[in-house]
C-alpha cells in the first residue's frame, strides 16, 4: 500500500511539472510526461480493491484535480493556436490580394495558359 501511494505521489509530482511544460507552452515536454504519468497512474490503481481506493481517496482526488487543471490549460492552448492559425489565415489572404492587385500572377496561374510558339 505504502508503495502504491508513493507511486501516486510520483505521478503527482509529474502532473505539476506537466502543467508547468503546457503553461510555458512546450507540449512536446507536456506529452512525455503525460504519458509517464498515464504509466505510473495504471500501476497504482491496477488490481487495487475497493477498500484499499478509499485509503487512497485523497491523492486519487488531488490527481482528478491536477488532470482538470492540465486539461484545462490544454484547452486553452488549443483554442489559442485555433485563433492564431485563423488569423494567419485571413493575413495570408489579405497578402494574397495585395499582391494579385499589384499585377502579380500566381505561378499556377502562369502556367495555367499555352505557349503558343513552342
Amino acid at each position: 500500500m505504502a508503495r502504491r501511494s508513493r507511486i501516486l505521489d510520483q505521478a503527482i509530482d509529474i502532473g505539476r511539472r506537466e502543467l508547468d511544460f503546457l503553461v510555458a507552452g512546450d507540449v512536446y515536454e507536456a506529452e512525455r510526461l503525460a504519458q509517464s504519468r498515464e504509466q505510473l497512474l495504471e500501476e497504482a490503481v491496477n488490481g487495487l480493491s475497493g477498500d484499499n481506493l478509499k485509503q487512497l481517496a485523497d491523492k486519487l482526488v488531488e490527481m482528478k484535480s491536477l488532470h482538470d487543471q492540465i486539461t484545462g490549460e490544454a484547452r486553452r492552448l488549443k483554442q489559442s493556436l485555433k485563433q492564431n492559425l485563423t488569423s494567419m489565415k485571413r493575413q495570408n489572404k489579405r497578402i494574397s490580394g495585395y499582391s494579385f492587385g499589384a499585377g502579380n500572377m500566381p505561378r499556377l496561374a502562369r502556367e495555367r495558359f499555352l505557349n503558343k510558339k513552342g
